[in-house]
């Protein structure tokens, strides 16, 4: 018998018959997701350049390709609401989507995704090579100038706290009196800036670096690799590369927020919602089964 949950996964493990029929019906959509999903997934080989300057061949998919088949896709869903397509990128790379419909009893939620990597590569660019080295022969060239200002900023500051005092407070009590004036932090910044002036090279030489830096970014390749295999929500939160979908079944809101004591028992689901849980996914089955 079925136990009494908040809200019911699919896949589920539950020993109920109509969970069962969830599960065969949600086999046919995933097969089908996981078919339709295998060909834009297909990779196309690329030169890339190593931050080395050596040139070596990766394989990439086009993200933009999976958003144009979840739109595609979607648009069949008439008895579903869908929601935008989202792009998170980071420690954590996807595109997925969401969709939801609304039962007298019950909300089901779906969820179809890819979780991939990014690798960043150059492109194999001679332009690349020739930003690097003027980044190397920039920094050789003012390392002596930034040493001499530093070395500056540090006697400056060394003689401004000697003058209020402070020069033989241990680092622990300096910073914390630090931390309570922010008027002697702003001075200090201030002889700092005041000596940097002095040297206007050094100013030229940082709009130079930033400059070349941001030649450099936009010859910045990103390469896209994902495993064309199924993974389910656990492994999704650990990071793992693959292709999800999953589905909820929660309780329908109170709209007086008196929800708490509501649950998904699938024994006691009457017949109509069965029905309609079951024309609803294999609607997206069918959906899907189109573009295979």
């Amino acid at each position: 018998m079925s136990k009494d949950i908040y809200f019911l996964r699919i896949p589920n493990k539950d020993n109920d018959g109509f969970a069962k029929v969830l599960n065969a019906l949600f086999v046919n959509i995933e097969d089908a997701y996981l078919r339709s999903m295998k060909p834009i997934l297909t990779t196309t080989e690329i030169n890339v350049m190593l931050q080395d300057g050596s040139v070596t061949k990766s394989s990439t998919f086009d993200p933009q390709s999976i958003i144009q088949f979840y739109r595609s896709f979607l648009k069949d869903l008439r008895n579903w609401e869908v929601g935008d397509i989202q792009e998170t990128t980071g420690e954590l790379n996807r595109i997925y989507c969401q969709i939801s419909a609304n039962l007298d009893n019950y909300t089901i939620k779906g969820f179809f995704g890819i979780q991939f990597t990014i690798l960043p590569y150059y492109k194999p660019d001679k332009q690349v090579i020739q930003i690097q080295k003027e980044l190397i022969n920039l920094s050789t060239e003012n390392s002596t100038l930034l040493e001499s200002v530093a070395n500056i900023g540090n006697q400056t500051i060394k003689q401004e706290l000697k003058n209020m005092s402070l020069d033989d407070l241990e680092f622990e009590d300096l910073f914390e009196r630090l931390l309570q004036n922010q008027e002697l932090i702003g001075n200090l910044e201030e002889k700092i800036k005041n000596i940097e002036r002095k040297y206007p090279k050094l100013e030229g030489a940082e709009k130079k670096r930033n400059s070349l830096i941001y030649k450099l970014n936009n010859l910045i390749i990103k390469v896209y690799q994902v495993s064309p295999n199924l993974i389910d929500y656990n492994r999704l939160i650990q990071g793992e590369e693959g292709i999800i979908v999953y589905f909820d079944i929660e309780p329908k809101a109170d709209p007086k927020g008196k929800n708490s004591s509501k649950v998904v028992n699938l024994a006691r689901m009457k017949a109509p919602a069965k029905k309609e849980i079951s024309d609803l996914f294999k609607e997206i089955s069918s959906s899907l089964s189109k573009r295979l």
